[in-house]
């Protein structure tokens, strides 16, 4: 009888191990789970940060290209003009002469 006694006294605690650990493997993939999802949320949150950093880069590289080709056009118009005031004073040098 103290063996049947000891006997069931051991699988009680066994079981009550088992559950133990059932509860802290359940409690553990909850976890995982949330720490998963946190860590898909983190992953969204950086795809839209570089994203967002991706079309500003592309916006300044935009204004640089327009800026670049407005000052080409402002040089040009500045030559052309430059040019006709050295032409005209030529001119009047002549008709002066």
């Amino acid at each position: 009888m103290t063996t049947e006694r000891w006997t069931d006294e051991m699988v009680d605690d066994l079981a009550s191990t088992v559950d133990d650990l059932a509860s802290t493997v359940e409690q553990t993939t909850r976890n995982i789970e949330q720490t998963n999802r946190n860590v898909d949320m983190l992953v969204g949150a950086v795809n839209s940060i570089l994203e967002r950093d991706s079309q500003r880069d592309e916006e300044m590289r935009r204004r640089d290209r327009d800026f670049q080709q407005y000052k080409i056009e402002n040089d040009q118009r500045f030559n052309t003009l430059l040019e006709e005031v050295r032409f005209l004073i030529r001119k009047l040098g002549e008709n002066q002469g």
